[in-house]
Order: C-alpha cells, then sequence, then structure tokens
C-alpha cells in the first residue's frame, strides 16, 4: 500500500510540474507575438497598396518559385515606419488607376506609391503630410528637335493614366495627349516612336537616359506655367477620416527632421535630388 501511494504522489508531482512549464512557455509565446507595446501602431496588421511600376520607387522581381521581392524609396520608407511605428504590413500591387478605388473600397489600408497629394484625389481620400518633393520632367529621342515645354505645343505626349503627370501634359497647347498603365508602357510607346515625349518625375530621367542611347531628357521649370497649381509632394493617402493620418503624419515629420527621409531619399535618387 506505501508503495502505491507513494507512486501515485509521484505521478501527481510530475504532472503538476507539467502543468507550471506548460503556462511558461505559453506566456512566453504570447510575450513574444505581441511585439514592443510601447510602439503606437504594435500588433496592428494594415495592407499597403501600391503599383510597382515606378522605377526607384517601387518595383517587383518575381523568382521562379513565384516569391515577389519589392524594393525602392517608397519600400524604404514602409519599412522605416513599419520599426518606427510598430506595425506589420502586406503589399497589394496593382495599376496606379486602381489604388483610390481600392482604398474607398477597404481593400487596403493606405497606399504609399509615390501618389501626389492633388485636389482631385482629396475629394475621395485624406493624405498625410508630404514625405519628399515631386520634380516633373519630359522625355524625348534624340533629335527630336524637343529641348523646352514650349517645344511641346502640338505633339503626342504620353502619361501614365490618373497622375498629375496626365494633369500637366493636358495643360500643353493643342497637345495629344494619350494614357498608359504604369510608366514601363509610355516608356515603350516613346521608344517605338508613337509619342514625341513622355511625362514623368523627374528623379527618372537621369536613369533612362543613361540606360536607354536614343533617349534625352529635360526638367520642367519651376515657375513653368505647366506646374502651375500642380501638386508638388508625395503624400501616404489614406480612406477618409482615417484616424491612421495622425500618427504617420507625426512619424513623417520625425523622419524629415532627423535627416532619415534624406538618407533614404540620397540612396535612391541622389544627392543632386535633395539640393533642388
Amino acid at each position: 500500500m506505501k508503495l502505491k501511494k507513494i507512486l501515485a504522489l509521484l505521478a501527481a508531482s510530475v504532472l503538476t510540474l507539467g502543468l507550471f512549464a506548460g503556462c511558461g512557455e505559453e506566456a512566453k509565446e504570447t510575450g513574444a507575438a505581441g511585439g514592443d507595446s510601447s510602439k503606437p501602431l504594435s500588433g496592428k496588421h494594415y495592407v499597403i497598396a501600391l503599383s510597382a511600376s515606378f522605377k526607384n520607387f517601387e518595383s517587383v522581381t518575381v523568382d521562379e518559385e513565384g516569391n515577389e521581392t519589392y524594393e525602392g524609396l517608397d519600400i524604404d520608407f514602409i519599412e522605416q515606419l513599419s520599426k518606427d511605428l510598430g506595425f506589420t504590413y502586406e503589399i497589394s500591387n496593382m495599376q496606379f488607376s486602381g489604388l483610390i478605388g481600392a482604398l474607398q473600397s477597404g481593400r487596403a489600408d493606405m497606399v504609399i506609391s509615390g501618389m501626389t497629394a492633388t485636389d482631385e484625389r482629396r475629394k475621395n481620400v485624406d493624405f498625410s503630410i508630404g514625405y519628399i518633393q515631386a520634380r516633373d520632367a519630359f522625355l524625348v529621342k534624340k533629335g527630336s528637335g524637343i529641348t523646352t515645354v514650349d517645344d511641346l505645343t502640338g505633339k503626342k505626349i504620353g502619361c501614365s493614366t490618373g497622375t498629375s503627370y496626365e494633369d500637366m501634359a493636358r495643360r500643353v497647347p493643342n497637345a495629344q495627349v494619350s494614357t498608359f498603365d504604369g510608366q514601363p508602357a509610355v516608356l515603350q510607346e516613346l521608344l517605338n516612336g508613337r509619342i514625341d515625349a513622355m511625362c514623368t518625375d523627374g528623379s527618372l530621367i537621369d536613369g533612362f537616359m543613361k540606360q536607354y542611347d536614343e533617349i534625352d531628357g529635360f526638367m520642367v521649370p519651376v515657375d513653368s506655367s505647366l506646374s502651375e497649381g500642380v501638386a508638388k509632394e508625395f503624400a501616404i493617402a489614406f480612406p477618409k477620416d482615417s484616424e491612421l493620418k495622425k500618427v504617420f503624419d507625426e512619424e513623417i515629420q520625425t523622419l524629415k527632421d532627423n535627416g532619415t527621409m534624406d538618407q533614404i531619399i540620397v540612396k535612391w535618387l541622389g544627392e543632386a535630388y535633395i539640393g533642388e
């Protein structure tokens, strides 16, 4: 009898220790998943919509197994926001013309995709403060005789659908404006001679001129009538009345004040972009 009692006590002790050990392990796992609670958006997960066809800002490569890798200025910007604010995210890649609709339909929580905060877009979404100045430019074929904005009068101009570049192109007197889904499609039209000029961001022209011998380009002067009233800053777009705007505004201002934003810009666009 004594032996049976001893064995029973030992079994109970082992079971009790096992239960305590199990509780300790579970608490550790829960704590690890909780993240840094001191960060304002810790534990939050967001869908970020973008159009990965804007060279230097966002592009995507897909390996043989179908895994996507994103890179660019906006991607580094997103990573910094995630690190500082404590949220996790997933990227939803789509045509630029569908980004605002994704916010309105609830398929995305925000858009970070080289989007300028235009008055027209503000009718449907809210914007953060700007995180980088936008600069406008035109790409043309060498030998076209187009070297200034005045030479664009009556020409065939291409640009990405739904962008501020489209607004600018339509201000050119008698221009024949065509729109396409994404910068690569517009560039192909220019290379094939189906358009005379491509309206784009100033950050792209140096890279394109180095990549294609037949391409030339020029910046739109700051005081040009073409850019008058056109939005000049890239910003994050949110659904109307989003509570996220205030948190992201504060973080963007911090990144601008402490020099982090300049470091990201220089990495992808060069020091000249900061200086002008």
